[in-house]
């Protein structure tokens, strides 16, 4: 007696078949606004159908699908192409696709039900710095001992100071009754090496100017507006057209209606927030998930003279920052961090 088929079968055999190497015509213009086409969503979503899940499907529109159409579907790609064709799915009607998955239990496949493209995941480069430069600077802080191979610690350099009076190494003696001709030569390389020394302080200045030169910066756009919250109760009973013709009589209710909520504009601003320090871009963004940078603005915005300017109306604060600008800005502010390692070098 043969077994009972596993609802978890394989996919058909259309779905392991490699696809075609020619894409689809229109996926040349969607790639370029980061979207798949509706025939490359197809073949996302279809290729995951399994054979009963197919059937299911075909049963469900047997009334739809005539059995021509019937006759052709054969994986999960040619129903979705068939359920295009009846006209129940096109780029701004996904709703039959998700409901039919909603009714077959495959709510594993309702995020791909989309034309966004996903973006991949990859590691954090900022994390990824962090990391190596923290394992770079453990071992850089320990010199190997070549007689044990065990990690010792780095003896301290001497450091001579050069007070600006002229050098003086050492504690202060009594001059010696003569000087001889090595000493003198000693006393010449000392000069030389303060010299030396002390124009460190110079390139140090130079090495920190040329720091804040090449340190990048970045610019957040932030987008506050204050807004009312409802608008009908300023709508109704002040949009009303005696017109003849219903498209005249829509015309002016809308023009009515587009007047009435202009002058309800309670105006937005738009500023640039320059930063060029990653902890900063990072502590900003924080604050504008959490909400505590919207709360902070509402004290700003929100003033008591716009309170009485509005009445007993209501009206909310809407900020705005792009996260795709955020993400780009953590990529360049990262190059601050690698400034002062590549200064030492």
């Amino acid at each position: 007696m043969s077994s009972p088929e596993s609802p978890y079968c394989s996919a058909p055999p259309c779905a392991k078949r490699p696809r075609c190497t020619e894409p689809w015509p229109e996926e040349a213009v969607d790639n370029s606004f980061g979207l798949y086409s509706l025939h490359h969503m197809f073949d996302i979503v279809g290729s995951q159908l399994t054979h009963r899940d197919v059937r299911v499907l075909s049963f469900l529109f047997v009334d739809v699908i005539d059995e021509y159409e019937r006759g052709g579907i054969r994986c999960g790609r040619d129903f979705l192409l068939a359920l295009e064709r009846q006209g129940r799915c096109d780029e701004s009607n996904f709703r039959h696709v998700l409901q039919l998955l909603r009714i077959i239990t495959r709510h594993d496949l309702l995020p791909y039900v989309t034309l966004r493209k996903r973006q991949a995941v990859c590691p954090d480069p900022v994390d990824k710095y962090l990391e190596e430069s923290s394992k770079g600077s453990f071992v850089n802080a320990f010199v190997c001992n070549p007689l044990t191979n065990l990690p010792v610690p780095s003896a301290p350099q001497p450091l001579i100071c050069c007070p600006p009076a002229g050098p003086q190494v050492g504690p202060t003696t009594s001059k010696p009754a003569r000087t001889s001709p090595t000493h003198k030569r000693k006393r010449s390389h000392c000069v030389a090496d303060c010299k030396e020394k002390q124009t460190c302080g110079k390139e140090f200045s130079d090495r920190t100017m040329w720091k804040y030169i090449t340190q990048r910066h970045f610019n957040i756009r932030l987008r506050v507006r204050a807004e009312y919250c409802q608008h009908e109760s300023a709508l109704q009973g002040n949009v009303f057209s005696n017109k003849q013709e219903a498209l005249e009589r829509q015309f002016e209710r809308f023009n009515q209606a587009n007047t009435i909520l202009k002058s309800r504009d309670l105006g937005s601003i738009i500023c640039d927030i320059k930063f060029s320090e990653l902890t900063y871009l990072d502590a900003f963004w924080r604050d504008y998930i959490n909400g505590s940078l919207l709360e902070a603005l509402k004290g700003v915005f929100i003033t008591d003279s716009l309170k009485q300017a509005v009445g007993h109306e209501a009206i909310k604060l809407l900020v705005n920052v792009d996260e795709e600008d955020y993400q780009a800005g953590r990529r360049k502010l990262l190059g601050n961090l690698r400034l002062p390692r590549a200064l030492s070098l």
